[in-house]
């Protein structure tokens, strides 16, 4: 039931620069909680970062996802998981880290992104981190930029649904493991969410699916606050007949 939490949990908890969402240091923290059915179960926390840095003597945005499990719930499944993203200042993917504890599973994977002849090239690897084994080794090209899990997300909270009817969806291709997947961004209306901070927030909602296995599955959805920064309010990543919740926290 947990196999790819974190694919999906950022899958959790961005085409032009024109629509590119503009970038000022931030933390924001997050409660996860486990459900199935109308049963919650607090999980842990995660902590969502976002700054301007250096990377490779170029001026990034970097944005840091960084998730963990509490006790009570490392007896059932353990999470100690950091996601890293750079991006140019327009938005163009430069790196991105998947640093993956789960359960049994230690894995690093990595994508470098580059630009080649008119194409956007991604060099996906994934290997065992304790053995430095390699696992997975493959180059993707697309004619449109290539986004990563937490690119994808920025890019999510750029849009703009003003005058959008329900049902309007952009199409990135994403990152997810060895592969680059088609993710349909779409909205879904909008929604007042109370939040882990007692306050209540205006929100659109985007439902984000795929069709990696033949047919269209929700994988994520999304509540983030119509007025600006658009911060993600609450996130929730549909795992088989359960789902992962991220609720913004004080």
């Amino acid at each position: 039931m947990f196999s790819g939490l974190k694919s999906k949990l950022l899958t959790l908890l961005i085409l032009s620069a024109s629509v590119f969402l503009s970038l000022d240091a931030q933390d924001i923290n997050y409660n996860l909680y486990f459900s199935v059915g109308f049963v919650n179960v607090s999980a842990g926390k995660a902590l969502l970062s976002e700054k301007v840095t250096t990377y490779d003597g170029q001026s990034a945005s970097m944005t840091r996802l960084t998730m963990s499990t509490g006790r009570g719930t490392d007896r059932i499944f353990s999470l100690r998981d950091t996601i890293e993203s750079y991006s140019t200042l327009t938005g163009e993917g430069i790196f991105y880290r998947k640093i993956v504890n789960e359960g049994s599973k230690h894995n690093i994977e990595t994508a470098s992104f580059s630009a080649v002849n008119g194409e956007y090239v991604a060099d996906l690897l994934t290997k065992d981190a304790l053995t430095g084994r390699i696992s997975g080794k493959r180059t993707e090209k697309r004619p449109t930029r290539i986004f990563d899990m937490l690119s994808m997300l920025r890019f999510a909270r750029s849009i703009d649904t003003n005058g959008k009817e329900v049902g309007y969806t952009r199409t990135l291709p994403m990152v997810n493991g060895d592969l680059v997947v088609d993710q349909y961004l779409i909205y879904e209306g909008d929604k007042t969410v109370k939040a882990d901070d007692r306050k209540k927030y205006d929100c659109m909602v985007i439902s984000v699916r795929d069709r990696k296995y033949g047919k269209e599955r929700e994988t994520l959805k999304a509540y983030v606050t119509r007025e600006s920064p658009h911060k993600p309010v609450q996130l929730d990543i549909i795992v088989g007949v359960a789902s992962v919740r991220a609720l913004l926290a004080d």
